[in-house]
């Protein structure tokens, strides 16, 4: 039961369209009419400001990384809810293959609220600074290779679409290297592979106004004049 609580906690917390909060505070309106008309933190930043989308970038990394911290303690914890056999299996996380898979499904979860809130009709961002605050927490090798690679990239062509698809596929080179050759961390294998290919569909219509040259960039000394 343990197990379930940490999954309704991560998903309720991803739910939490900072974006589209911080549109209403900063300047009044819906952020999903806007630009991209999406309630990530690029989005953000485009249409409200450089401020709320720093903001909304760190609130969407924290609630990954908090969702999975919970459901660390509860999972450690030695509380048990249910004391029948039949659902004393949410409680039991001695072996570490079933402790990983259970961090990933919450990993998930998260994101998944992030992707599609139950607060927006289920229509919500592409999951990227939430489920690296996410991962960060569950493999956190892999994510800072891939967070060094969306730098470089950002800062070489400026398309935060390339950028966000280049660290996804980082992310999941990094923890293939990493696994093997004993495969210690099959969950967390398959978890990467899981969302690189999420966050490359969600990108799908940025890959077509990549391909047609049609894809906004980032204007670094645009944003540093405002």
């Amino acid at each position: 039961m343990k197990f379930l609580i940490a999954i309704l906690i991560a998903y309720f917390l991803g739910s939490i369209p900072s974006g589209f909060i911080l549109g209403k505070i900063f300047k009044g309106i819906d952020i999903r009419q806007y630009g991209s008309k999406n309630i990530g933190a690029t989005n953000v930043m485009r249409v409200a400001g450089v401020i709320p989308g720093i903001i909304s970038f760190i609130f969407d990394f924290l609630k990954g990384f908090f969702a999975v911290q919970i459901g660390r303690w509860l999972l450690e914890s030695t509380m048990n809810v249910f004391s029948a056999p039949i659902l004393n299996f949410f409680n039991k996380i001695e072996d570490p293959k079933t402790y990983q898979i259970f961090i990933i499904i919450i990993g998930i979860s998260v994101i998944i609220g992030h992707i599609f809130p139950i607060f927006l009709k289920f229509r919500g961002g592409k999951g990227v600074a939430t489920g690296a605050g996410a991962f960060i927490n569950i493999v956190p090798i892999p994510i800072v290779y891939a967070l060094i690679s969306f730098v470089i990239i950002l800062i070489i062509f400026r398309y935060v679409s390339l950028a966000s698809m280049i660290a996804v596929i980082t992310f999941f080179i990094a923890e293939l290297i990493k696994n093997i050759p004993k495969f210690d961390e099959l969950p967390f294998l398959i978890l990467t592979a899981f969302m690189m290919i999420l966050i490359i569909f969600r990108h799908k219509e940025n890959i077509k106004r990549l391909i047609n040259g049609q894809e906004s960039k980032i204007n670094f000394k645009k944003q540093k004049e405002k």
